[in-house]
């Protein structure tokens, strides 16, 4: 009980700095920042469930909302592949309205990675996620770049593999001009920030991916 104090203890304090700091970026120019409207929509697989399943107490979008003060509203499928966002974000209650926010994280990758999903498949099922975001208003997208997992059995513990995923990512996301790579590799330890199932982000993983969700935010929502 102690740990899981500390730790929620940790997460809170962590948001609470994150959240001082989204807009008002320590930069020797001014800048004009605006804040995003409507909650922060999240579709993704799994780690936006890992309070349930990485041991977390909040997912990064969850802690990156917070910081933005934005209500955060998750779409997610467990074990779910591009082709699932792909479901989520075009069908049923889930599916995307245009005006909703000015701010959506997609996070769609890793299991791809490990169903080995042809790449003109998950490639397609992308490029068709993203184009439901195309009629105006248009908000600003975040899509996470995948990050190397620690499981020996997973082919996403390969350096090369994410490499190869993140590159043919930025393809697809260079035709969409709404669209930001999240890149939260710097610093990325999986034997750190990940579970022991070396899959799901654990409590300093969901952080450090917050973080980067929140350096993007800045990008896209501060002006020089």
């Amino acid at each position: 009980m102690r740990v899981r104090a500390l730790v929620a203890m940790v997460t809170a304090t962590a948001a609470c700095l994150i959240a001082g700091s989204l807009f008002h970026p320590p930069t020797a120019r001014a800048q004009e920042c605006t804040r995003p409207r409507g909650p922060l929509v999240a579709y993704g697989h799994s780690y936006l469930l890992s309070p349930q399943l990485g041991g977390a107490t909040a997912s990064y979008a969850t802690l990156a909302a917070t910081a933005l003060q934005l209500k955060p509203v998750i779409r997610a499928v467990n074990g779910g592949t591009t082709a699932n966002v792909d479901k989520l974000v075009h069908s049923g209650p889930t599916r995307w309205v245009p005006g909703t926010t000015d701010l959506v994280v997609i996070d769609s990758a890793i299991n791809d990675i490990e169903e080995k999903v042809p790449t003109a498949r998950w490639t397609a099922s992308l490029r068709h996620t993203l184009s439901a975001f195309a009629t105006r208003p248009v908000p600003e997208i975040l899509l996470l770049r995948p990050l190397p997992v620690g499981a020996s059995w997973h082919p996403g513990k390969d350096p090369k593999v994410i490499a190869n995923y993140a590159a043919e990512q930025r393809r697809v996301a260079s035709e969409f001009s709404a669209v930001r790579i999240v890149d939260a590799s710097d610093g990325w330890n999986p034997k750190l920030a990940l579970s022991l199932d070396g899959i799901h982000p654990n409590a300093v993983g969901e952080l450090h991916i917050a973080r980067a969700v929140q350096r993007a935010a800045q990008s896209a929502f501060c002006r020089s």
